[in-house]
């Protein structure tokens, strides 16, 4: 641990590769905090997201608005770049603001959704039947939220749709292997 702020980061070297180790100064400064009686910014900001806990549900209605709208261009006008694009932000917002919003299935689902367009060879020729079934089952899973059965019915959905998604990109997902068509992240 960093004795005082000018404490570089250490290095350890490897036969293939080095890891640099950053000074970590959050222990002491917590400490210090501590000792000084003042609020502990977490519980503060866990307090700060309680507030705001009863708009999340008109925020990921404005999140489905802005999903149904994008739907809705690429029926429209096909998939364009435009559209595709649209879509795949309406998407990528779902997916990040479902878990932290309360919506979790809602974000897997969006998930799906992203990889198929991100990840299709050529996103022209990703059927709207596709499309459909990850916004209808988004809108579902926000609408139904909190409905006795909702959460089962909502993994369901999940699953399959994930098994969809899966066998239009050609993952052939097996039990305890990632599905994800992305490179590693760290050298093999």
């Amino acid at each position: 641990m960093a004795k005082n702020k000018r404490e570089k980061p250490g290095v350890t070297k490897f036969d293939d590769h080095e890891v640099i180790v950053v000074p970590n100064r959050l222990k002491t400064k917590a400490l210090r905090r501590a000792a000084r009686n003042e609020p502990d910014p977490l519980v503060d900001a866990e307090r700060a997201l309680e507030e705001l806990s009863a708009q999340f549900g008109g925020w990921m209605d404005d999140e489905c608005l802005a999903l149904e709208e994008a739907r809705q261009s690429a029926h429209r006008k096909g998939m364009t770049d435009a559209t595709r694009q649209a879509l795949f932000h309406a998407a990528h917002d779902i997916k990040g603001h479902g878990t932290t919003f309360g919506f979790p299935m809602a974000a897997d689902v969006a998930d799906s959704l992203c990889r198929v367009i991100e990840n299709s060879a050529d996103p022209a020729r990703i059927p709207l039947a596709v499309i459909d079934q990850c916004v209808d089952a988004v809108r579902a899973i926000i609408r139904e939220h909190g409905q006795e059965d909702a959460e089962e019915t909502a993994a369901e959905l999940v699953k399959e749709l994930r098994m969809l998604t899966d066998e239009l990109l050609g993952i052939d997902a097996k039990p305890g292997e990632p599905d994800s068509v992305s490179p590693p992240l760290a050298p093999v």
